[in-house]
Parts: structure tokens; C-alpha cells; sequence
């Protein structure tokens, strides 16, 4: 949990007060950073550094999860990541903490760069503030699968939420997000047993 200064004592132990204050993008901006093959920041934009709390340096080199709340699925995190690795792209809603730990949500986009070879090179990452509704539809599903995995694993995660996905008629999580961003309805835990 993090901690913002609210007052010193005499002695000058500070006390500390949790923070966690929801901060939003203005609809006109974009968060636009750069990430290699290995996750780590290689460009950010002035929205990034702005909205984060990081300076202009303060990310180079360092990798992408230090943006990403301690509260989002890492088995999210996993699909993405296999996606993009697998050359895909993709879109995501992404809840962000702040070097503050405020923390903010992003519907995000994340795009697969190339070389003329056709490798991999590195991947462009979009974001915009993410609507209210959006917001209220993934995060019990996002929460609920946080603790899922906490209890069953990572990889069994992955596994019952492509079945969920599977059930529902759905192909990918980017099929998913898109459903959601488009007002469709469904409940990942309205048929899952958790032990």
C-alpha cells in the first residue's frame, strides 16, 4: 500500500496516511509510450510523465509492470503478453497506480512494431482514459480473478478464463474488451466454483 506525508511530530517521524485517490485522464489526451521485446520502457510521451508522477527519465529502461496496480490480474498480464509475443496486437483495460500511488484506468491499446524482416521489435502502447461504465464492468472481473489466482495459480487462471471466454462464444480477451467497451454483458464468475 502506498503512503503520502500528512504531518511531522516533534521528533521528525513522519506520520503516514494511505493514499489511492482515483485521478483521470482529460478526454483529448493520450498516454503514448514505446516498449521493447523485453518490456522495458524505451520512449514515453508527456502525458505519461504527467499522469504517472515520473520524470522524463525517471522510466527509461525500466520495465512497463512498474505502471501496473498491484490490484490488476497478473494472468491478465499473461495473456497479453503471449499475444503480443505471438505478433498479435491487442487492446486492454488497464488500471495504472502512479509514482504517488494514486491511480488511474486506461482503456490501452498495444501494437506490435516490426522490422522489414518481420521480427519483433518493440510495442506501441496507446492509452485513453477509460469510460465509467467499462470501468464498473472489468473490475469485479479483474478483482475476482486477482483472487482466484492467488489461490489456484497463474496458469490455472489463464486456463479458466479462456474457458469462460470459450463458453461465452468469445475467441480472445481483445474480443472481450471490445465487447465490454461496447456495453455487451457477461460474468466470468457467475459460473465459476472457487475453492
Amino acid at each position: 500500500m502506498c503512503f503520502t506525508i500528512t504531518k511531522s511530530e516533534p521528533n521528525n517521524i513522519k506520520i503516514l496516511t494511505p493514499v489511492g485517490r482515483e485521478i483521470k485522464l482529460p478526454k483529448d489526451e493520450i498516454v503514448l509510450c514505446r516498449i521493447d521485446v523485453r518490456g522495458n520502457f524505451i520512449y514515453y510521451n508527456n502525458t505519461l510523465s504527467r499522469i504517472s508522477g515520473y520524470t522524463k527519465n525517471e522510466l527509461l529502461y525500466l520495465s512497463y509492470t512498474v505502471l501496473i496496480d498491484i490490484e490488476m490480474p497478473k494472468s491478465i498480464f499473461f495473456i497479453i503478453w503471449k499475444t503480443l509475443l505471438a505478433g498479435y496486437s491487442t487492446v486492454a483495460i488497464i488500471k495504472q497506480t502512479t509514482k504517488s500511488g494514486d491511480f488511474h484506468w486506461l482503456f490501452t491499446k498495444f501494437i506490435v512494431q516490426k522490422d522489414e524482416q518481420n521480427n519483433i521489435i518493440s510495442f506501441l502502447i496507446q492509452g485513453k482514459q477509460a469510460t465509467e461504465k467499462s470501468i464498473k464492468k472489468i473490475e469485479p472481473i479483474y478483482s475476482g480473478l486477482s483472487k482466484y489466482e492467488k489461490k489456484v495459480g497463474i496458469d490455472s487462471a489463464v486456463k479458466e478464463f479462456c474457458a469462460f471466454l470459450k463458453k461465452n462464444n468469445i475467441a480472445t480477451y481483445n474480443d472481450y474488451i471490445h465487447n465490454i467497451v461496447k456495453e455487451k454483458k457477461y460474468s466470468f464468475f457467475s459460473n465459476l466454483m472457487l475453492y
